[in-house]
């Protein structure tokens, strides 16, 4: 699936030597910080962002994946993030704004055991989590992002990455519309009008067992003719380049299970055929912007038939159990 550009090794370790300058500790831990050095860290830290859409506005999702320069995990507790903004271009300098905490958020359905206190490096590059902060950005282009730590082992951790911040949402967008374009069911590919990965990307045929059966058999069309709530997956669990998808979908069914009285539940197939690099329709309607996509995407559509919320990557399942719990069950 086509990529949202990203800047250049040469761009990114420019803007990331440069932010040097802006880092460190003031005595006064709401005012920017422009300290030119910020001393010795014990670890150095590789930062990937894992958020696919950024955008302009306050409380902002931004998931960071963390790790030693030997690729390690870094897992578990909390860590502090600081931003600051660079500009249009992935250089220069920018004054780091107040700290915000970001948490460790675990990828659902894994059930790999993260640190009981942590941070902490643990084995593997796996990934298994990644911490999640909410932000406030007031201006597009590039932020450089500063991650701090301490360890449960008493050291410090330092890294840096940046961010694209586009000026609005790409990909369909809390309060937009919900797409209403339908979506391949099991019905389809038991009729014969459609193949069987395009329902869900690890069946080759119609008599193979579907793991996901409880996510393949509503339409979103008829769905929101109803004003029915709607929990949409965007996924794809053979090709998923972020390898989350199958995991993510698994949980999925579960939540179904749980909370089918109070939401349908969706998984659509991200491609028609994977070969050809061509998207199914309906993950087209959800998630393609100009310059591509991202997955696995996971949208919470209320009963107006708009988007009440969304998760980017790696859902937050604490915070949409929240929501499916508070929706009235079906008469």
């Amino acid at each position: 699936m086509p990529r949202r550009p990203r800047p250049s090794r040469a761009a990114a370790a420019l803007a990331l030597a440069l932010l040097v300058t802006a880092c460190g500790g003031g005595s006064d831990p709401a005012a920017p910080d422009t300290v030119a050095d910020p001393g010795a860290a014990d670890l150095e830290l590789a930062i990937a962002p894992a958020s696919f859409d950024v955008a302009v506005g306050t409380g902002r999702r931004l998931l960071l994946a963390v790790f030693t320069a030997d690729r390690e995990r870094v897992a578990g507790g909390t860590v502090r993030v600081r931003l600051g903004h660079l500009g249009a271009e992935a250089g220069g300098t920018a004054a780091l704004g107040a700290p915000v905490t970001a948490t460790w958020l675990p990828v659902p359905g894994l059930d790999v055991a993260a640190p009981a206190t942590g941070p902490d490096v643990v084995s593997g590059g796996v990934l298994t989590g990644v911490y999640d902060a909410r932000v406030d950005l007031d201006a597009a282009g590039y932020w450089g992002v500063l991650v701090e730590a301490e360890l449960t082992d008493g050291r410090t951790a330092r890294g840096r990455a940046i961010v694209p911040v586009l000026a609005e949402p790409a990909a369909t967008a809390v309060g937009d519309p919900a797409p209403d374009v339908p979506n391949v069911v099991t019905a389809d590919v038991l009729a014969g009008t459609a193949p069987a990965a395009e329902l869900d990307s690890r069946l080759r045929s119609a008599d193979e067992p579907d793991r996901a059966a409880v996510l393949h058999t509503t339409r979103i069309p008829e769905a929101l003719a109803e004003g029915r709530p709607l929990v949409v997956a965007v996924a794809t669990p053979v090709y998923c380049q972020s390898l989350v998808c199958g995991p993510l979908t698994e949980h999925l069914t579960t939540l179904a299970e749980r909370y089918g009285d109070r939401a349908a539940f969706v998984h659509v197939e991200v491609w028609r055929d994977f070969a050809a690099q061509e998207l199914s329709p309906a993950a087209a309607a959800w998630i393609r912007t100009e310059t591509g996509g991202n997955e696995p995407w996971v949208f919470l559509v209320g009963a107006d038939g708009r988007v009440a919320a969304r998760w980017d990557n790696v859902l937050d399942t604490v915070e949409l159990e929240a929501l499916l719990a508070a929706l009235p069950p079906d008469a």
